[in-house]
């Protein structure tokens, strides 16, 4: 299942699928549209709890999260624009209709990977890390599809980073690694936008790591049932039609049953908490002359079964609240 968020005219982020490409599924209404049809009279009440219009909120349901959402698919096969619909809402949109956002809105953690990749150490000289390397991004810097990539005016090189992120479907702690991949929720493309002078400057990452829309991710979170083996992954950057990155995820150190056993020994794994398990070589500071990102210019991730990302890059503009 690839589930979105989307935002339909006044709504909100909403859970959804996508289903083909060209449609998203409402989950929520179309399980409420469901149990309506089959005469529930507390359809809505029924419907946010087993099929909650959170992503984060969803996965926490577990597997009745789950077989809610495969029957609310199954029961809007063939709607394309269900006006008379039994719940009382339209369900079902065209792509072109919608916003997409970043597929988890409100995870509790953004958590990131460096020095994960064997061809970014050979590439650099840097040695193995002993353990993985981790920081954080805050939440302001997730953005979907839709969104744009904010170039600050505070640096003056900006960076782009292809990962595979994964997301954490249920709750964990002292999570031996041989049941690591029970606590993966799904799979999605992240671009670990990087302020690179700042990162130099600062002598540490969350500055130039965390700015507003500094973690695009999507199109949209791929379930794990759809991918088990993660390891052996086609990961491509573009900078408007230049291939600027490319590897496999076979290159990386520390791979997604390692890190979910490491970081459930540092703290509790929570749903929806996102993991970047790092970026293979090609970085714009690493290469002579220097590729960094300039306004107008459009990013374009790719990682396979996990479709395209793609943002442009648009200037800071002065806002007061």
């Amino acid at each position: 299942m690839k589930l979105v968020m989307y935002q339909y005219a006044e709504r909100g982020y909403r859970l959804g699928a996508m289903t083909d490409g060209e449609r998203v599924v409402d989950l929520n209404y179309a399980y409420e549209n469901r149990l309506a049809a089959e005469g529930e009279p507390g359809y809505e009440a029924l419907a946010a709890a087993v099929v909650p219009a959170d992503t984060v909120a969803f996965l926490v349901g577990g597997k009745r999260s789950w077989a809610g959402a495969a029957a609310a698919l199954e029961g809007a096969k063939g709607s394309r624009c269900p006006d008379l619909a039994a719940c009382g809402k339209r369900f079902v949109f065209d792509r072109k209709e919608i916003h997409l956002g970043a597929p988890v809105q409100n995870p509790v953690r953004i958590i990131c990977l460096s020095h994960n990749y064997h061809d970014f150490l050979k590439e650099t000289g840097l040695p193995k890390p002993e353990a993985p390397r981790i920081f954080s991004k805050y939440n302001n810097a997730l953005c979907g599809p839709d969104d744009p990539i904010i170039y600050p005016k505070m640096t003056k090189t900006l960076g782009y980073e292809v990962e595979l992120a994964f997301v954490i479907g249920k709750r964990g702690r002292h999570v031996p690694k041989e049941r690591a991949m029970e606590y993966i929720g799904g799979y999605m493309v992240l671009n670990d936008v990087s302020a690179s002078d700042l990162t130099e400057r600062d002598k540490q990452v969350l500055r130039g790591k965390t700015f507003d829309n500094f973690a695009p991710c999507g199109p949209y979170l791929l379930s794990a049932d759809e991918l088990p083996d993660p390891g052996n992954l086609d990961v491509k950057l573009w900078v408007n039609d230049r291939l600027l990155q490319s590897s496999n995820t076979r290159e990386l150190v520390y791979d997604c049953p390692t890190l979910v056993s490491f970081l459930s020994e540092v703290f509790t794994l929570e749903p929806g908490d996102i993991v970047a398990t790092g970026t293979p070589g090609g970085l714009a500071k690493f290469r002579k002359p220097t590729t960094f990102m300039q306004v107008g210019d459009v990013c374009t991730l790719e990682i396979d079964r996990l479709g395209r990302l793609s943002n442009r890059i648009v200037a800071e503009e002065e806002r007061s609240f």
